[in-house]
């Protein structure tokens, strides 16, 4: 049975509804249990005239209408003293975070609030459409994130730089779409209170503005009810919906960052409990006067607010349903309709060449599974929607074959992968003993149609496994495909006989040209008994750039390398390229009865590429401390440095600050690199106002000083700071006692 009518709209009150006025659709936190319902709607063009509703959840289909977006969508005023250049454009604050990573944000999309001053002082106020919940149920009871353009100062989470804005929420109780209702303060760590608006305080001590120092020493922040005090990370999947523990330092796993608040934090003017159950509008003002060495006068930046929801995953694709329903559109109880990285992020273990980044799955065994080609470059889609779907036989057969009945259209928001930097994706298709009755099992292969014939272009790396009823293969296209063969006598249900390998050395090998890498197989054996000397096995390396087979093709009239069974087993040799990444070796014969595959590291070498230089603070002063990073460093053949690599440090005319020797047994000052790049901080040499003060920074490869990677010659004014410098007063008051204090007989959660 189904259904006809016009493309939905969304109600004023944030229902689903037809044009009959027949409610298909609930508020935004129910919508899973309208997919449970059957009430699924199966969208495949922006503007189709009219939708079949199946009346069942089997027939769902990958939407692309979401009915509700978690973002702030409306600017209701603003007003900046002295925001940055280059950052006054306020609907930055508008849509979804666009996070840089812990060591330095993506200052694309923010704007800068200005500084505290005469009334109305500088601050935004923003609406959702659809208020934000107090929900318990929510990750850690969190309900919103701010996000701004803080970061680990060195990449150490214990020194952020930070520019704390003060957070106030308003529910419309009047209904009017106005803010005009109370507003309620988020008092935060320093239990702070709306009358510090709008001409600001000092900057406290310790700080909440600078290289703030965390006073805590037991893993808790000692901070935390302000924005722009945390890191944004890079989109991946969901993570936007998933908030960062404020409590803690560090980053809580596949979190999307910044500051996360509850609702429960905000009180009235007297300090007690405001007991909201939601808002609608949000207003982050300014409120630390002042200004910090080398960067210039206090001012916090907005990049995003988002409203958190529990984190209900009813596929168990590893996708939120909220993510599903109101970010990708995709169907929350189908893992197959799901959304796949692109890339990941260095804070959740990086995507080097060969890297797993995703698979989507039906309950057949079809899927989609994407690696990684390696760094990407240049503006990219972080995340892509997929879904695997049945599809029926399209006219004209395929050519020379008898069709299958396993056929799957494979639909992705990226239709190229390999225009998007990443590895062909890996298709799989399942088959059924009914589906190839009647056609060769062992001869099975994958076929696309491209919209007017079946063709082969493209499919490359074909994998039988007759055992599971699977062929894998990879193109850099989706589309429809389907399996074909020649006559035969079907399913023949034959376990494959295993190939289990090692390579030698076994820790990996740098990726430099020259250094070789020798597999060798267990005994393989076909039940109890040793697979014949002379079988040819085919032997295949993925990535392909990764290395190259060494050993001699015993049949090259074959697709990839043939290598003989000797002596039951398999040996065979590969030589490294210069790519580094993680490379797939696979031996398998053709047919698919006899198959194995390993994983092998291949290495990047020592620092050796020359990089930029940069300081981070603009129009820095002496004595500083004056903040440096480099761009990413490289080994002689362009692969990104190992994780935390040491290089080291010399600097003339001053010292290093703020973070300590990564090695102290190593001459000379270390730095540990994070993703390739290295971040420290400097003091010259004092002086006096007026004066002037050159510095020399080098950066080596090693503690002899043999490779210069970077170097710069810098000449800063002397400009005294009066008292302890923003940068070491948490250091300077780490013993008073103010922490403790602060945190003596109440609950952080609930200042």
């Amino acid at each position: 049975m189904v259904l006809a009518m016009t493309a939905p709209k969304v109600s004023s009150e944030g229902f689903l509804v037809t044009n009959s006025g027949f409610v298909v659709g609930v508020l935004r936190r129910l919508l899973p249990f309208t997919y449970a319902l059957g009430f699924c709607l199966a969208f495949h063009s922006p503007a189709p005239a009219m939708h079949m509703l199946p009346l069942s959840i089997v027939n769902c289909q990958l939407s692309t209408l979401p009915l509700d977006d978690p973002w702030a969508d409306t600017i209701v005023s603003y007003n900046g003293i002295d925001s940055q250049p280059g950052f006054t454009d306020p609907t930055k604050a508008l849509g979804a975070p666009a996070g840089g990573g812990v060591l330095a944000p993506n200052n694309a999309k923010a704007y800068c609030i200005g500084h505290p001053g005469a009334a109305p002082g500088s601050y935004i106020t923003l609406k959702f459409n659809t208020p934000v919940l107090n929900d318990p149920n929510n990750p850690m009871g969190l309900d919103f994130v701010v996000h701004g353009n803080a970061f680990w100062v060195g990449g150490v989470p214990t020194r952020r730089w930070a520019e704390a804005a003060l957070i106030e929420i308003s529910e419309d109780v009047n209904g009017n779409g106005l803010a005009d209702d109370p507003w309620y303060v988020i008092p935060g760590s320093r239990n702070l209170r709306a009358t510090v608006l709008p001409a600001g305080i000092a900057n406290p001590s310790p700080p909440l503005a600078g290289n703030v120092l965390d006073q805590n020493t037991d893993g808790t922040e000692f901070d935390w009810g302000y924005s722009d005090m945390s890191p944004s990370i890079q989109e991946y999947r969901d993570n936007y919906l998933r908030p960062d523990d404020p409590l803690k330092v560090g980053l809580t796993p596949y979190s999307g960052g910044g500051d996360a608040f509850d609702i429960s934090w905000a009180v009235n003017p007297d300090g007690t409990p405001a007991n909201l159950a939601k808002f609608d509008f949000i207003r982050i003002s300014a409120f630390v006067n002042g200004s910090v060495a080398g960067f210039g006068t206090v001012a916090p930046e907005v990049s995003a607010v988002v409203d958190i929801d529990p984190l209900t995953d009813s596929d168990n694709d590893g996708v939120t349903d909220s993510y599903e329903t109101r970010v990708a559109g995709t169907d929350p109880l189908r893992p197959e309709s799901t959304v796949l990285p692109l890339e990941i992020p260095t804070e959740y273990g990086g995507s080097a060449a060969g890297t797993l980044l995703g698979q989507a799955k039906d309950a057949a065994g079809n899927a989609i599974t994407l690696f990684s080609k390696g760094t990407r470059t240049g503006t990219r889609l972080f995340n892509c929607n997929v879904d695997i779907l049945p599809a029926a036989a399209p006219q004209p057969a395929v050519p020379a074959r008898l069709p299958s009945g396993a056929r799957r259209q494979f639909v992705s928001t990226v239709p190229d992968f390999a225009a998007a930097q990443i590895q062909d994706a890996q298709f799989t298709l399942a088959y059924t003993s009914g589906q190839i009755a009647g056609l060769d099992e062992a001869s099975l292969e994958p076929w696309r149609f491209d919209g007017s014939q079946w063709t082969q272009t493209g499919i490359t790396g074909v994998q039988r496994d007759p055992a599971n009823n699977l062929v894998l293969f990879r193109s850099s296209l989706t589309g429809l495909f389907a399996l074909a063969s020649v006559a035969g006598s079907g399913d023949q249900n034959v376990a494959a006989a295993p190939v289990v390998l090692h390579g030698t050395p076994s820790a990996g090998v740098v990726a430099d040209g020259t250094n070789t890498v020798v597999f060798q197989s267990d005994p393989i054996l076909d039940g109890a008994t040793p697979v014949a000397d002379g079988t040819l096995i085919t032997v295949t390396v993925s990535p392909e750039n990764l290395a190259a087979i060494l050993t001699a093709d015993a049949d090259p009239g074959v697709d990839g390398v043939q290598v003989a069974i000797s002596g039951g087993t398999l040996s065979f040799t590969l030589r490294a390229s210069t790519s580094a990444g993680l490379a797939t070796v696979r031996a398998a014969t053709p047919d698919g009865r006899i198959a194995g595959e390993t994983s092998y590291n291949f290495l990047p070498g020592p620092p050796e590429e020359s990089t930029s230089l940069w300081i981070q603070n603009p129009n820095a002063t002496a004595p500083g401390p004056i903040y440096f990073y480099t761009g990413e460093i490289h080994d002689a053949h362009g692969n990104r440095i190992a994780e935390g690599t040491f290089l080291t440090l010399v600097v003339t005319g001053g010292m290093p600050v703020a973070v300590t020797d990564a090695d102290p047994a190593a001459e000379g000052f270390q730095v540990r690199t994070v993703a390739g790049i290295a971040n420290f901080s400097i003091r010259t040499d004092t002086g006096q106002a007026g004066d002037t003060r050159a510095v020399t920074v080098q950066l080596y490869a090693e503690a002899t000083e043999a490779t210069l990677l970077a170097e710069g010659n810098y000449l800063f004014d002397y400009v005294p700071v009066p008292g302890p410098s923003t940068v070491l007063a948490g250091l300077v008051l780490l013993a008073t006692g103010w922490a403790a204090s602060m945190r003596t007989g109440r609950d952080r959660r609930h200042p």
